[in-house]
């Protein structure tokens, strides 16, 4: 810096630079929540242009659930700012976002002399807005921090330029990050949710209950068929964490998922979440008719749940008992094995728990009158949540116990017998696992937290060595 550099101020871009996100995509995907219909509009506003299109998104953003105060900071540039301000210069937001959400965010940041942004009429970005500064300040008489390539004409007319990102032209300075960046392989590790992929493994409970393990092409058709709904519901964790930006960062775990934390832009992951979704469905065809009827129903399930079902109570908790239970459905389908009245009722009652039991514990967290952010419950709930999801627990082992007792094991199992310590090790699991969710001592997801836990490992073996000395 020279020694006047006092005089010359400091402007900073919004998206991807002051903000770890881009406030288009967070708008879109804030007004879709509440319009089914808004990608069609987009086109039309689109048409009319893209400042167009950035005003009518604002617009309905900040009605719906945009929340400025939320959204990802980052602290390089806020020092930066703070620096500036200290020494007398003046401070300067310049952005292609609309001017409703680049004056909401000045205005909560607090350190901004003036704002140039985008207008309805005018989409402020590349040259354009070098042009407007160059008008304003004059030619080499600002410093200016961007991210983009989009960044190259303002940068080419900044006194000193700067980067926040790899995006690194000849005589830009790249400002490094205060705050501790996770690798992109980690980040995308976590944002697909391949730790989730556990789940799928209910596509083989079918094989294993009709006795079929011994035919190569039962196995081909389940794995065929596990894939294909990792490929989904990868697809489906990235749209709802996209659906839910503003409640994640409201939550004190979730705020740390690659999107709410800005860590993966939104534009990729949209992208991303596309590609997954049909690949699924393709694996899913391929298998069979019924396969991919079925994994398309878990998609259509999966959207009315992101876009409206997830924010009423006792509805949300139905959708994600009857989602894992479509899991089964599907690998029974898979290798056309009737699927057993004893088996479609164990899981229906052991989802409802489970599912209860995830939403249990982040309601135990929370005081009598505190909402769940997201979601259409309060503290006051824990009461009903908690009773039910236990009640469910045992609804499913006595579903179990009169499967054992029945004609049908007899004739499936040589030694069911058997059956009857699996039964007290699964009442012994859901027990400890609601006894857990009560104290506060479970992660967010009980299944993931099953993965984790030596006990639940041990319960699992237990239960396989039980059904394998029936057999």
């Amino acid at each position: 810096m020279t020694e006047t550099s006092h005089n010359i101020p400091l402007v900073v871009d919004l998206d991807g630079t002051l903000v770890r996100t881009d406030t288009l995509w967070e708008s879109f995907f804030a007004a879709w929540a509440n319009d089914v219909w808004l990608p069609i509009r987009c086109v039309g506003w689109l048409v009319q242009g893209r400042a167009v299109l950035k005003q009518s998104l604002a617009a309905r953003a900040l009605d719906s659930r945009l929340t400025i105060e939320s959204l990802p900071l980052n602290e390089a540039v806020l020092a930066r700012l703070r620096d500036a301000r200290a020494s007398g210069r003046t401070t300067v937001l310049a952005t292609a976002a609309d001017v409703s959400i680049a004056n909401a965010v000045a205005a909560r940041i607090g350190l901004f002399d003036r704002v140039f942004a985008s207008d309805g009429e005018t989409n402020l970005k590349s040259q354009k807005k070098a042009a407007t500064l160059v008008s304003e300040f004059g030619e080499k008489r600002f410093d200016y921090i961007g991210d983009s390539r989009a960044d190259f004409a303002v940068w080419r007319a900044a006194r000193e330029a700067f980067t926040v990102s790899d995006v690194k032209p000849s005589g830009v300075s790249r400002i490094e990050p205060i705050e501790q960046e996770r690798s992109a392989l980690a980040s995308w590790t976590k944002l697909l949710r391949v730790r989730h992929w556990i789940k799928n493994l209910l596509v083989f409970v079918a094989l294993f209950a009709a006795h079929r393990f011994t035919e190569p092409l039962a196995w081909q058709q389940a794995i065929f068929t596990f894939f294909a709904f990792c490929a989904v519901c990868s697809g489906i964790y990235v749209f709802n964490d996209l659906f839910d930006l503003a409640s994640d960062r409201s939550h004190p775990s979730k705020r740390f998922r690659p999107l709410a934390a800005g860590s993966i832009s939104l534009s990729s992951a949209f992208v991303i979440a596309t590609l997954l979704l049909f690949l699924g469905l393709f694996l899913a065809f391929c298998t069979g008719l019924w396969v991919g009827a079925a994994v398309l129903g878990y998609c259509a399930i999966n959207a009315i749940y992101t876009l409206k079902a997830k924010r009423i109570a006792v509805l949300d908790v139905s959708i994600l008992a009857g989602l894992y239970t479509l899991r089964i459905v599907a690998g029974a389908l898979a290798i056309a094995a009737p699927l057993s009245p004893w088996l479609f009722a164990f899981s229906v009652f052991a989802f409802l728990s489970l599912a209860l039991l995830k939403r249990a514990i982040d309601i135990n967290r929370l005081a009598p009158d505190e909402k769940l952010s997201g979601r259409g419950y309060t503290g006051r709930d824990a009461a009903f949540v908690n009773t039910f999801g236990a009640g469910a627990a045992l609804a499913a082992v006595l579903v179990l116990s009169l499967y054992v007792s029945a004609p049908q094991a007899a004739v499936l199992y040589r030694n069911p017998a058997w059956l009857w310590f699996a039964l007290a090790v699964i009442l012994f699991w859901l027990m400890r696992m609601w006894q857990l969710a009560m104290r506060g001592a479970s992660d967010d997801d009980p299944v993931l937290f099953a993965t984790k836990d030596p006990t639940s490992w041990v319960c699992a073996a237990l239960i396989a060595a039980c059904f394998v000395a029936a057999i």
